[in-house]
């Protein structure tokens, strides 16, 4: 498109290519001030999405998100400007409640770490008081306010908001639930002046049922501060779209350790191991595919062993069965740990992994079993979804292979594991810890929620 706008934008992009080219060097005062422009000008391009070729946006923020990663690499102190603020995490999906494992994912850590960066406190709501919540013991500070099993879901929260709304200075939502639309309508009404950022896990298959135009949703997406996904492709995808009508930001699912279990990193202590970690046997998780590549390659690479660990489901017990009736030498080659929930163990079976597979069929974003491993250094195999590019950095860290094609699994597991020698793993890990400090590092992007609610 020819309009006025794009030529603008265009010409903008242009004049600024120059500071983009020596980014490395920037200060932290002209990285701010081209954040600025950068912001600016995704604003505008969104307001003008119509009359515009839709990649400037998607340009735009891209080039936003890598002046931010420049302005956090030499950002001055925050100083705990935030001592008298308080951060509150609702859960408004389905479930109306957080369990113990939301604690310790993206939806736990985003207002967690942002308090401690900021000097803040944060409030997670609602907990059931029939759950357990270990994982308290090990972020200390946060709060979580718990409902009773008979309290009305709804309710709840509304007579919570209406309580204590002069407290809610910043607002994290994960999800654009119709909970959330109502709630944030709310909660902008008492807080105009608070501070809102959304994580938002889309996959592109959802892209096509969600009514982008609806005006609740508009409404919705206009009252956040930033608007952020955990990959860059969907990021891509949101801002290439027209009638998305918000700057959408990339913000990884990363990775936090507040235990005192070391990470190791040494290509001397891993082992001829492929791992695979999570809900093993689910539809989602398609592990039968790995299973039956790996059958299929062993006699090419003696002396390696697949490690699958987390609870198995009941529905693969059948194929299971078969499989091992069929391939009786594969129960010294394919090991079931069961679910491993002590963090030295689990941190271990990372260590002493060369290789991580991703056999999903599908997954919001990259799953925060891939920072664990990431930060262990190890190599990865993936199936195409949409997070594929992000976990193997464009090919440098690992392989994408076709899904649902085993031979193209057993392809790439030849080609990993071969390389995956101890030299291999010494050129690798080192490639491998730097991305994930500088992309999945819970407490880095933090900073970077930070900046962009309070720059």
């Amino acid at each position: 498109m020819n309009s006025e706008h794009s030529l603008n934008i265009t010409d903008f992009l242009l004049e600024t290519n120059q500071y983009i080219e020596q980014l490395d060097s920037l200060s932290f005062y002209a990285a701010a001030d081209l954040y600025d422009l950068y912001d600016d000008a995704a604003r505008t391009s969104t307001s003008f999405i119509n009359d515009i070729d839709p990649e400037l946006r998607v340009t735009i923020c891209d080039l936003q998100d890598k002046v931010l990663d420049r302005i956090i690499d030499v950002l001055p102190s925050y100083n705990d400007f935030g001592k008298d603020l308080k951060i509150f995490s609702p859960s408004l999906d389905s479930y109306k409640v957080w369990y113990n494992f939301h604690l310790m994912k993206d939806c736990g850590l985003a207002g967690y770490l942002l308090a401690k960066e900021i000097g803040a406190k944060s409030v997670m709501f609602f907990g059931s008081t029939d759950e357990n919540y270990p994982f308290l013991s090990v972020l200390p500070g946060l709060e979580l306010l718990y409902r009773k099993p008979d309290d009305d879901p709804e309710q709840s929260y509304v007579q919570h908001l209406v309580d204590h709304y002069s407290d809610m200075d910043i607002l994290i939502l994960y999800g654009m639930y119709k909970n959330s639309t109502g709630y944030l309508d709310a909660y902008r009404l008492a807080r105009p002046d608070g501070k809102v950022y959304c994580g938002i896990d889309l996959k592109t298959y959802w892209m096509k049922s969600i009514d982008w135009r609806d005006e609740s949703l508009v409404k919705f997406t206009h009252q956040c501060d930033v608007i952020a996904t955990s990959c860059r492709l969907m990021r891509d995808v949101l801002n290439r779209t027209q009638a998305v009508q918000f700057p959408c930001r990339w913000l990884a699912n990363g990775f936090y350790n507040p235990t005192n279990v070391k990470t190791i990193t040494d290509a001397k202590y891993k082992e001829n191991v492929i791992l695979t970690v999570g809900r093993i046997g689910s539809p989602e998780k398609n592990n039968e595919e790995l299973l039956s590549a790996f059958v299929t390659v062993t006699e090419f690479l003696p002396g390696w062993t697949l490690r699958l660990v987390g609870p198995v489901e009941d529905r693969l017990q059948p194929f299971l069965d078969w499989y091992f009736s069929t391939y009786p030498k594969m129960k010294d080659r394919v090991i079931f740990t069961g679910i491993i929930n002590d963090k030295k163990e689990l941190y271990d079976e990372y260590a002493k992994a060369n290789v991580f597979v991703l056999t999903s069929r599908s997954e919001s974003g990259t799953p925060n079993v891939y920072a664990e491993a990431l930060f262990h250094g190890c190599i990865f195999i993936t199936s195409g979804i949409d997070g594929a590019d992000d976990i193997t950095n464009y090919g440098e860290l690992g392989v994408k292979y076709e899904r649902d094609n085993i031979a193209s699994l057993a392809e790439a597991l030849i080609k990993v594991c071969y390389f995956a020698d101890e030299q291999g793993m010494q050129e690798h890990i080192p490639k491998a810890l730097a991305y994930a400090k500088k992309y999945y590092d819970w407490e880095r992007n933090a900073k970077k929620i930070a900046y962009m609610l309070f720059k």
